[in-house]
């Protein structure tokens, strides 16, 4: 359970168990890394075809 401690419009300061602000923190984690992998997945799709020595090059270059 959380109690809302103070409320400002730009900030809540809340309290809550360390279990469930873990919790949240992986939660978030998982969503940011999720967001990283759509965009990706996008950029991928529409990136041009390399063929493998393309590819290597490419790689090499970074």
């Amino acid at each position: 359970m959380e109690a809302i401690i103070e409320r400002t419009p730009k900030t809540v300061t809340v309290r809550m168990s360390t279990r469930r602000w873990d919790r949240l923190q992986k939660m978030e984690q998982a969503y940011k890394l999720s967001r990283i992998i759509k965009r990706s997945m996008k950029q991928a799709e529409t990136a041009p075809a390399m063929t493998v020595d393309e590819a290597m090059n490419f790689i090499d270059k970074l």
